[in-house]
């Protein structure tokens, strides 16, 4: 049984996730560390429920990131997805939700900052997602991790340094014009161990776009993301 205290913070991070659980209890075991259950003497603690809620995000995160980027091919969705699971990716999202509040931790690992942990809020929340999906299934699962945290994920994705904007318009480019773009640095400033350079990227069709970056190559690829926005999706050899 929850105690009444107890079931208040739960049905505050309910709240907070936009799921309320029909068994409290499972989600209370999602929250309880193994130092905490070594201390009570008893075996029930979250890390069965981190090996199924590892497997349930990764899964959400992989038909995420193939429904939106239909063009990417495996090797770029396999790093991208790497990111978006890190321990340090989930810690982040961990946090939103307040989850190191309501962690059950022994005394030990309480007092030496395991409320901020990075592997240890990553793991609580894979825990969690793998309550919620023994509760309500995958699409419940799927649905709430999506709406509390998609913003969040589309964020990450699209300033991932995975992504090669670059080669990815040069197939574009072959592709609708049967040419590949040019660049040309247009202005540099800043001291020579600091610049900054301005690089102007240029298609047929008087398609234009301005990238800026630290080098001539990070300029490069922000004028190749900046111009990948304004192609059609359609596909034509004509000029």
């Amino acid at each position: 049984m929850v105690d009444a205290e107890r079931a208040l913070r739960l049905g505050q991070l309910e709240e907070r996730l936009g799921y309320a659980f029909r068994d409290r209890r499972v989600l209370d075991c999602a929250l309880t560390h193994k130092s905490y259950a070594n201390e009570q003497g008893h075996a029930i603690h979250y890390e069965r429920l981190e090996f199924l809620g590892d497997a349930v995000v990764e899964l959400i995160v992989s038909t995420y990131l193939y429904k939106v980027y239909p063009t990417a091919q495996e090797g770029r969705l396999s790093k991208l997805r790497a990111g978006l699971v890190s321990a340090e990716a989930l810690s982040e999202l961990a946090r939103q939700v307040g989850l190191g509040e309501v962690l059950r931790l022994g005394r030990g690992e309480d007092q030496t900052g395991g409320r901020d942990k990075h592997s240890l809020l990553a793991a609580g929340l894979e825990a969690v997602l793998g309550a919620l999906y023994l509760d309500g299934g995958f699409a419940c699962v799927e649905a709430v991790f999506l709406a509390r945290f998609g913003p969040v994920l589309e964020q990450r994705a699209a300033s991932s340094q995975v992504w090669d904007y670059k080669g990815m318009l040069q197939e574009r480019a072959l592709s609708l014009f049967g040419c590949v773009p040019t660049y040309s640095v247009i202005h540099e400033e800043g001291p020579a161990h600091q610049k900054t350079f301005h690089v102007q990227l240029r298609l047929p069709r008087d398609y234009v776009c301005t990238g800026v970056g630290r080098s001539k190559k990070a300029a490069e690829q922000h004028a190749a993301q900046q111009l990948l926005k304004q192609l059609p999706t359609g596909q034509s050899a004509c000029v």
